[in-house]
């Protein structure tokens, strides 16, 4: 079929306006060789030729490490096209006084293998402040930045932030030390070293997590950062944050030495080590949020209230944790301290902390929340405290105790085991009920006001609150329970397993005992007292902790 010459030009026309453009990418290089060509001018040049058409900028700067000199800040926004800007390990961008490196408003901006130091923004995120964008960083240093107001590296407002083996340190702004995430952000194999909050109500020392944020954290490291609020991580009322495999090492402040927490926190597969501060939560304050914790190791934190963990939140939950050689040394609550809402504890070994002051009580646990504490699958031995209730203290709603392993722990006035001291208010009308659970260590084990015992208990020393028939209390055989040990499970706790002849095997009462022990192994025939069961087969691997 033939068309008129000025039919088909006109079909022609109209294929090309409509037809799919060819893109090229822009890339460009900075320097030609000689570290004298790398400038801020040949820089300058080289992101305007990324940004029309969007591209990859590289380096020709010799084989040394080069530090290219910045005199004001890069933009990229509207009008600009996705820019990458790879180092190959050997750049280093330094901006100049009350100068960011970059802005980046609603485009892909990626950043690898560079370094970005000594930015000094007089706003936010003295490295990257973004908007609206879609960053991603790979293998990045972002050192000595320092934000007048929020982010002293990255401040990320409306956007995505991915960051990957990378590494701040030496950071720091009034509140968020390294990032001031309102994103949605994906940390991944991240060092955080010695990044601070420095204003007088400032918040993540390392990291803040604002209203709107929503963070991830996998394989991360935590260190000796320190703010205000949250020395390694604030979690703001709000926002979301899923922490797996993070280690808080050695941070502090006043709250929350490692997270603080008013948002909804999940963490797993965890480590908080040697965190401190002179207020509440050595390891995690969780106030008026909800906190998951599980596969979570807490160990020598210190605070003035709640060594390893203080909870004034919404609840808190916790499964497969250790809290280990925790300190409150001003107040109580060595190991935990519960002030509010619901706590769910099971599988949990608590063991070694302290309320040292001598005022202070619960060594292991202070409960005095408006609701309700559930200890179930739990050993508490070796703990201390001044005052009262070296395992646990009672002064608030109930705590309901199942299946626990209580031993050989101090105080220094009363109640060596448990110390009860509810009002019995009506607005405070709470008891200790326990269960197939066995205490040991103390000629006079337990103190204090009003228990309920559910019966299935035995106590080695005086518990008076055990008068069911089926209790037995001042047991004067051997219990028979082994030395504090790993004895198998998914995760590494120490319990106490029942030997060969303790009078707690078998002796439980089936309808209250959990389907599994401490260690997550079957509980077989009629279920033991106590934390573990005898003869269970409990896996004897389990998973480290992966963090660098």
């Amino acid at each position: 079929m033939k068309c008129a010459w000025s039919v088909c030009l006109g079909v022609l026309v109209l294929v090309a306006m409509f037809a799919p453009r060819s893109v090229y990418a822009a890339n460009a290089v900075v320097g030609n060789g000689s570290p004298a060509s790398c400038t801020e001018a040949a820089f300058d040049a080289a992101l305007a030729t990324a940004s029309n058409g969007g591209g990859t900028i590289t380096f020709n700067c010799g084989p040394a490490v080069k530090t290219i000199n910045f005199t004001d800040s890069k933009f990229l926004n509207v009008g600009t096209d996705n820019v990458t800007i790879d180092g190959n390990n050997r750049i280093v961008l330094k901006a100049a006084n009350a100068e960011r490196h970059f802005f980046v408003g609603p485009v892909t901006f990626r950043l690898r293998n560079i370094t970005l130091r000594e930015g000094n923004s007089l706003g936010g995120g003295s490295a990257v402040e973004a908007s609206g964008a879609q960053v991603i960083v790979d293998n990045v240093q972002f050192l000595d930045n320092r934000a007048t107001t929020t982010g002293g590296a990255i401040y990320c407002f409306g956007g995505t932030l991915t960051v990957r083996n990378s590494r701040f340190e030496n950071n720091s702004a009034d509140t968020g030390g390294a990032i001031f995430n309102d994103c949605t952000a994906e940390l991944d194999n991240v060092i955080f070293r010695n990044n601070r909050a420095i204003g007088g109500l400032g918040r993540g020392g390392a990291v803040e997590n604002a209203q709107s944020g929503a963070l991830t954290v996998r394989s991360s490291r935590f260190e000796t950062n320190s703010a205000l609020d949250g020395g390694g991580l604030f979690v703001a009322g709000g926002s979301t944050a899923a922490l797996d495999s993070a280690a808080f090492v050695g941070n502090s402040g006043g709250y929350g030495g490692g997270i603080e927490n008013s948002g909804a926190l999940t963490l797993t597969n965890s480590l908080f080590q040697g965190n401190t501060v002179t207020g509440s939560g050595g390891g995690l304050w969780n106030i008026d949020g909800t906190a998951q914790v599980q596969r979570t190791t807490f160990t020598g934190n210190t605070a003035y209230e709640g060594g390893g963990v203080n909870s004034y939140g919404r609840s808190l939950e916790m499964r497969e944790v250790n809290l280990l050689d925790n300190r409150a040394i001003g107040s109580h609550g060595g190991g935990l301290y519960h002030a509010g809402g619901t706590a769910f504890i099971s599988n949990a070994t608590i063991s070694g902390n302290q309320a040292s002051d001598p005022a202070g009580n619960g060594g292991g646990i202070y409960q005095s929340s408006d609701d309700n504490l559930t200890l179930t699958n739990a050993t508490v031995v070796n703990n201390q405290a001044g005052s009262l209730g070296g395992g646990l203290y009672h002064y608030g709603r109930y705590a309901v105790l199942t299946n626990i392993t209580m031993g050989n722990n101090q105080a220094g006035a009363a109640g060596s085991a448990i110390y009860e001291d509810s009002p019995q208010t009506p607005g405070q009308p709470g008891l200790v009920q326990i269960v197939n659970s066995v205490i040991f260590g103390s000629a006079v084990n337990c103190d204090g006001g009003l228990f309920q015992s559910l019966g299935y208990n035995i106590s080695q020393g005086s518990c008076a609150a055990l008068s069911d028939p089926t209790d037995r209390d001042n047991f004067g055989g051997d219990l028979r329970l082994g030395t504090l040990a790993f004895n198998g499970g998914a995760f590494p706790m120490r319990t106490l397993l029942p030997l060969s002849g303790s009078p707690v095997i078998n002796a439980g009462d089936p309808g209250s005992c959990p389907a599994q022990d401490q260690r997550g192994a079957n509980r077989v025939g009629v279920c033991d007292i106590g934390a573990v069961e005898y003869g269970a087969a409990a896996h004897r691997m389990h998973l480290p902790l992966v963090v660098r």
